[in-house]
C-alpha cells in the first residue's frame, strides 16, 4: 500500500507561522525517510491557523529540503486563477525537480471577503466554466492544447517533458467522471463526502478513457484523501482527534472561524467532551488504535480499487505530528515495502 501525506501547514498551538513552515519541512524530510510516497500542501486562504496560502512556493522549499519523495501542490483553485498562469509555476517547479512535482486540480471558495480580495475584477461575476479550465490548464502543462485554442502558439518551457502530473480532486461522481473522460489521475475525498467516494471512484473506472494529454495517463490512477489521528490506544487518538474535529465542525458547520488551533482540552471544552470515534462505514474521521486504523483503510481501498492513501492530521504540535506519522508508517510496514 502507498502512503501520503496532505498538509493543511496548521500553526502549531502556541507557535507562529514561520515555526509552523519549518515544522512542515521536517514533516517532509521525515516522511521520505519512512517511505511515505507523496507530500502535498493545500491550498486554503483566511484561515488563521493555517500557513498555505501559497503551496506553490512552499513546495519549492520542501523541494530543496527532499530527494526523493514527491512534492505537490495539492490544490490550485482554478476557479481563482489563469490556467495559463498556474501552469507556468508548475513547469518552473518541474524544472527544478523534474519528474518529482504532482498538482491538484481543485475550486473551492474562501469566503466571500477572500474570493472577492482574490479577483482581478472585483465587480464581475465569475462563471462556473471549471471544466474548460481544466483542460486548458492540462493543455499547458503538456504543451499540447489543440489547434482550435486562441492559445494553441504558446509554449511553457516546451524543451521540457511532460512530467507534472495533474490529478483532479473530486468528492462527486460527476467530477470524477471528468477526470476519466479526459484521461486524468483521480484524487477522491473521503472527508468532504465520506459516503459518496465509493460512488465516485466507481464512475471513474468505468468512464475511464486514456488521456489525449501528454501530461494525463494511459490507465486508471487513483487516491482515497482521509483524515486521521492514529495512537496506541482509542482513548488518546479520540482525544487528539478533538482539535481537528472542533475546528471543521465550527468551520463548516456552524460558520465559526477559530483565531488558532485548540489544543485538546480547548477542543473538548468546546465540543462539550470528547467525541467517540464513528462507527460508520464511510466516517469522516478515521480514528483509532493502528489494528483499527489499518482494517478500516484497506476495506476502503478494497471497496474503492484505489491503491493509494493520502493522509491529512490535524495536530497541535510539531513533534506530534512526526510521531504520528512515525506510528502510522510503522503500523503499514512502510519501511519493507521500499
Amino acid at each position: 500500500m502507498k502512503l501520503s501525506i496532505l498538509d493543511p501547514v496548521q500553526i502549531p498551538n502556541g507557535k507562529t507561522s514561520a515555526e509552523a513552515v519549518q515544522g512542515s519541512l521536517a514533516l517532509a524530510q521525515r516522511a521520505e525517510e519512512l517511505g511515505y510516497h507523496r507530500y502535498w500542501l493545500v491550498e486554503h486562504h483566511n484561515v488563521p491557523y493555517e500557513v498555505n496560502p501559497a503551496p506553490e512556493v512552499l513546495a519549492a522549499a520542501l523541494g530543496c529540503a527532499t530527494k526523493t519523495i514527491r512534492i505537490g501542490v495539492g490544490g490550485v483553485l482554478l476557479n481563482h486563477y489563469s490556467p495559463y498562469k498556474a501552469a507556468e509555476a508548475l513547469h518552473t517547479l518541474n524544472a527544478l525537480f523534474p519528474g518529482r512535482i504532482d498538482v491538484g486540480i481543485g475550486r473551492a471558495t474562501a469566503g466571500i471577503e477572500a474570493d472577492t480580495a482574490l479577483r482581478r475584477l472585483r465587480d464581475t461575476e465569475i462563471p462556473d466554466d471549471h471544466a474548460q479550465q481544466t483542460e486548458e490548464f492540462a493543455g499547458w502543462l503538456g504543451n499540447d492544447l489543440p489547434e482550435n485554442s486562441p492559445f494553441h502558439q504558446i509554449k511553457i518551457m516546451p524543451d521540457q517533458p511532460a512530467r507534472v502530473l495533474p490529478w483532479v480532486l473530486a468528492a462527486t461522481e460527476a467530477s470524477a467522471k471528468r477526470a476519466a473522460i479526459l484521461g486524468l489521475p483521480l484524487a477522491c475525498s473521503a472527508f468532504h463526502q465520506p459516503e459518496n467516494a465509493p460512488l465516485a471512484m466507481k464512475a471513474y473506472y468505468e468512464h475511464f478513457q486514456p488521456s489525449r494529454f501528454a501530461a494525463g495517463v494511459q490507465k486508471p490512477e487513483t487516491l482515497l484523501a482521509v483524515r486521521l489521528i492514529v495512537a496506541p490506544t482509542q482513548e488518546e487518538a479520540e482525544r487528539l482527534a478533538m482539535p481537528m474535529r472542533a475546528a471543521f465542525k465550527l468551520r463548516r458547520k456552524d460558520n465559526i472561524m477559530l483565531d488558532h488551533l485548540p489544543t485538546p482540552d480547548e477542543a473538548i471544552a468546546m465540543m462539550g467532551g470528547v467525541l467517540p470515534a464513528e462507527d460508520t462505514d464511510w466516517p469522516a474521521y478515521v480514528i483509532g488504535t493502528p489494528e483499527r486504523v489499518k482494517s478500516v483503510l484497506e476495506r476502503m481501498m478494497r471497496e474503492t480499487q484505489a491503491t493509494e492513501i493520502m493522509v491529512q492530521d490535524v495536530l497541535h504540535d510539531a513533534q506530534l505530528r512526526i510521531r504520528h506519522y512515525e506510528l502510522l508508517a510503522k503500523t503499514f510496514d512502510l519501511s519493507g515495502q521500499a
